[in-house]
C-alpha cells in the first residue's frame, strides 16, 4: 500500500488549491486511476469535505466514500445516487470488493465471488483474481480444480469512525490472546529450567559417583598387584637358592650330621663352579645337585687326580 499512498501524493497536491467542480474532478480522476486504493487523506482535506454539503457536488463525495469503504453491491443498490461509472471504476471497484470479502472470509469459493462481483465466466474471475494479487492487495492460492479461492494474507482498507470500535475489539481479543500464549510460554521455559536443574545435578551426582569408584576399582587394583608381586618374589627368591641349601643338605644327612671343613670347602667349591660335588648346572633356570656320598669317596677322588697328574 505503500505505492498507492505514493500514486495519491500528486492529488492531494491539486486538491488542497481546488473547489467545486475542479475538486469534483479530481475525485473522478483520482477513483479511476490505477494503483491508487487508499483514500482517506483526500477525504480528510477541507476542499473535499466541502463538496458533501454541495448538492451538485454531493455524489462525486459519496463516490470517494463508496471506493474508500464501500462494495459494488452498495454501488448497484443506489447507483442513482453516484456519478456514471467507467470501465475503470467498474474494474477497480471489483478490485475493492474482493478485497473486502478476503477481509471477512480465508477460503472464498467461486460461486460467492461471481455472484457478488458479477462475473460471467471463471477464467474472467481467474484474471481478475491474478490482477489483485500482482498489485499487493492480497496473497493466496487459486485452486482451479476444487473452484476455490484460499486467502494467505491482505491489505486493509480505509476505516471509517464506526470500524474503529470492531478493530479496537479485535485487537484486545489479540492481546489478550497473546498474553495467553505468553504465560503459557513462561510455563514451559519454568519447566524445562527446573528439569535441566535436576538433570544437572544428577549428571554431577553421577559423576562423583563414577569418579568415587574409579579411584577404588584403581586402589584395589594397585593393592592386588603388590600383593601379587611379594607373593611371587619370595616363592623365586627359594627356589632359585634351593639348589645350593638342597646338595648341601643332602650332603649333611648322608653323612649323618657330621663333615670335615675339608669336605665343606669342596661342596661350597664345587656349588660355585657348578661342579659335581654339591651342585649341578643349571637347567631351565634352576640349579641342579647331586648327592656326595662320603668324605672318603672325596679323598679317594683327589688321590687319583694327584697321581694324574
Amino acid at each position: 500500500m505503500t505505492d498507492s499512498l505514493a500514486k495519491l501524493e500528486p492529488y492531494l497536491l491539486l486538491a488542497r488549491s481546488t473547489k467545486g467542480a475542479a475538486a469534483a474532478k479530481i475525485i473522478l480522476d483520482v477513483t479511476a486511476a490505477p494503483g491508487i486504493y487508499v483514500f482517506s487523506e483526500l477525504m480528510e482535506l477541507s476542499n473535499i469535505q466541502e463538496l458533501s454539503n454541495d448538492p451538485k457536488y454531493q455524489g462525486h463525495y459519496q463516490l470517494l466514500r463508496l471506493f474508500a469503504y464501500g462494495t459494488l453491491v452498495e454501488y448497484q443498490t443506489a447507483s442513482s445516487s453516484y456519478p456514471p461509472l467507467t470501465a475503470p471504476h467498474q474494474v477497480k471497484l471489483k478490485h475493492l470488493t474482493l478485497v473486502s470479502l478476503a477481509l471477512k472470509n480465508r477460503s472464498l469459493p467461486y460461486g460467492l465471488i461471481l455472484s457478488t462481483l458479477q462475473i460471467e465466466s471463471i477464467r474472467q474471475l481467474e484474471d481478475l483474481i491474478i490482477d489483485v494479487i500482482y498489485a499487493g492487495l492480497l496473497g493466496g492460492k487459486i485452486h482451479h480444480q476444487e473452484k476455490v479461492l484460499h486467502v494467505d494474507w491482505v491489505a486493509g482498507r480505509d476505516l471509517e469512525q464506526k470500524d474503529l470500535l470492531e478493530v479496537q475489539s479485535g485487537l484486545l481479543n489479540w492481546c489478550k490472546t497473546a498474553e495467553t500464549l505468553l504465560s503459557a510460554l513462561d510455563d514451559q521455559i519454568q519447566t524445562v529450567r527446573q528439569n535441566s536443574a535436576k538433570e544437572s545435578a544428577k549428571q554431577a551426582e553421577y559423576k562423583i559417583y563414577r569418579d568415587r569408584e574409579y579411584q577404588s576399582i584403581s586402589n584395589e587394583l594397585k593393592a592386588s598387584k603388590f600383593k601379587s608381586f611379594g607373593s611371587g618374589g619370595g616363592q623365586g627368591i627359594s627356589t632359585r637358592h634351593g639348589g645350593i641349601g638342597g646338595g648341601i643338605g643332602k650332603d649333611f644327612s648322608g653323612m649323618g650330621g657330621q663333615m670335615t671343613n675339608e669336605a665343606l670347602l669342596a661342596a661350597v667349591a664345587g656349588a660355585g663352579a657348578g661342579g659335581g660335588s654339591g651342585v649341578g648346572p643349571r637347567t631351565n633356570g634352576r640349579l641342579t645337585t647331586r648327592n656326595v656320598s662320603s668324605p672318603d669317596e672325596l679323598a679317594t677322588q683327589r688321590s687319583s687326580k694327584r697321581l694324574r697328574d
